[in-house]
């Protein structure tokens, strides 16, 4: 069974789903949805609230990864991303024990089914430009900059 939350924020809102044991998504939509929750989308909820306010800087949830091998490397090696700090495609990808694919790690943010809890908005060009964010380059904005504490780009 999917149980689903949903958590309104400075740019919209979140849909927060998961099962009996793990979160399994973190969307952005465009409205709200109807909720059926569960401990897990209750405290992913609570957690993004405090990351929101300022208050939580990691997220301590139960996460499952439907991806590949390769994929789960990169969300493991991204979830190591210091609050506030960015790392390059490039850079990511050596963390996660590659020495190529950088592409791969790029499709490996698009398909990002965990943002924010996974941040995937840490992740920018080698030459220091915002890069992609799966169409939403000012949540991207907002997200670092909000971590940053200043206006970055």
């Amino acid at each position: 069974m999917i149980f689903t939350g949903c958590l309104k924020t400075p740019f919209g809102y979140l849909k927060i789903e998961a099962d009996e044991e793990s979160l399994l998504a973190v969307e952005i939509i465009e409205s709200a949805v109807s909720e059926r929750n569960n401990d897990i989308t209750s405290e992913a909820r609570r957690q993004l609230k405090e990351y929101f306010a300022g208050k939580r800087r990691d997220f301590d949830l139960p996460l499952r990864y439907e991806t590949t091998p390769f994929r789960k490397k990169i969300y493991d090696a991204l979830r190591t991303v210091p609050y506030g700090s960015t790392v390059s495609y490039r850079d990511l990808t050596y963390m996660a024990g590659n020495r190529r694919g950088f592409q791969a790690t790029g499709q490996a943010m698009h398909h990002n089914k965990l943002m924010i809890v996974v941040p995937c908005h840490r992740v920018i060009n080698s030459d220091g430009s915002i890069g992609g964010y799966g169409g939403h380059l000012e949540i991207k904005k907002y997200l670092l900059n909000m971590e940053s504490g200043r206006e970055i780009w």
